[in-house]
């Protein structure tokens, strides 16, 4: 059976401000608590927490949700695909997939109705 397009609008909703106040969620603190030296892995870090809570900020209001949910799959799939080539395991980080994964099912499912874009 054929979800309807009103359950559809939800769920695209739903999923919309799940991914964006969970990358802007995870982003926040890591900007906030940004101090020290300033180091090639600090610089990288700060830019990949930028980058997560712009594009989470993006999906959360709905402006340009398929482009800012394709960085963010971007952001978040860099560092695992990096420990993956290192030698760690696919499923060694559970959260770092499952933010993957629903970034890039809000990317293809874009917006919907109540995204700010329309």
């Amino acid at each position: 059976m054929a979800a309807s397009k009103t359950r559809t609008d939800w769920a695209l909703l739903l999923l919309r401000l799940a991914v964006g106040g969970m990358a802007v969620a995870q982003a926040f603190p890591v900007l906030r608590n940004a101090h020290g030296a300033i180091t090639f892995d600090h610089t990288v870090r700060w830019g990949l927490a930028l980058g997560e809570l712009v594009c989470g900020g993006m999906i959360l209001v709905g402006i340009w949700v398929s482009l800012a949910g394709g960085v963010l799959v971007a952001v978040l799939g860099w560092p695992l695909v990096h420990v993956w080539l290192h030698g760690a395991g696919v499923l060694s980080n559970l959260g770092g997939l499952f933010r993957l994964l629903v970034g890039l099912a809000c990317a293809l499912g874009g917006g919907g109705r109540w995204a700010l874009e329309r």
